[in-house]
């Protein structure tokens, strides 16, 4: 075989297989996310007062102790811990030092449950009540640093839905120390 025929022959044969590969796809399901562009979420606990904002497709800032940061979200392609949300896994010291922080890990997304128990029971499980804030339709943030990796900031935005829909009031709830803002 010559090499022009080979060469032919090779290419051939990698077109023709690379259009057999089957490739894996993002999940079908919408990703669950409770920040769309231009709102911010202002929360208040014992760590102080921070604020989310979104921006364009996944992008977040968080702003506290006089201070802004910013990371792009990760969509997750499936449910983990019931969540299709989104994500930051924290990986490095990505941000210029602040209040001694220096990279974030996040959640935000959507939790699912059968009853307003359940929620509470989700709720129940921090050990720490005084970093989360939960408003009565289900809107809940927890935050908080930790020194942990050269200073961690750790945010968790959750809405919260019975049976498909927000509560209306829950137990314990504060809606001074949490609000969303729509730009």
């Amino acid at each position: 075989m010559t090499k022009i025929k080979l060469i032919i022959f090779l290419f051939a044969t990698f077109l023709t297989v690379g259009c057999n590969i089957k490739t894996t796809t993002a999940s079908k399901e919408a990703n669950e996310i409770v920040l769309i562009d231009r709102m911010s979420v202002i929360a208040q606990n014992i760590n102080g007062k921070l604020t989310i904002s979104a921006g364009k497709k996944y992008y977040r800032t968080f702003t506290w102790a006089g201070g802004t940061r910013s990371v792009f979200l990760h969509p997750r392609e499936k449910r983990w811990n019931g969540s299709l949300g989104l994500y930051f896994p924290g990986s490095g010291n990505h941000w210029k030092e602040h209040d001694n922080v220096t990279r974030a890990v996040i959640e935000e997304g959507i939790l699912h449950f059968n009853s307003k128990n359940e929620v509470l029971a989700y709720i129940g499980r921090y050990e720490d009540q005084c970093s989360l804030a939960y408003s009565d339709n289900g809107l809940f943030v927890y935050w908080d640093k930790s020194l942990g990796a050269g200073g961690t900031l750790n945010v968790l935005i959750w809405q919260f839905l019975i049976n498909g829909s927000k509560p209306e009031k829950l137990p314990g709830s504060d809606n001074n120390k949490i609000q969303l803002l729509r730009k």
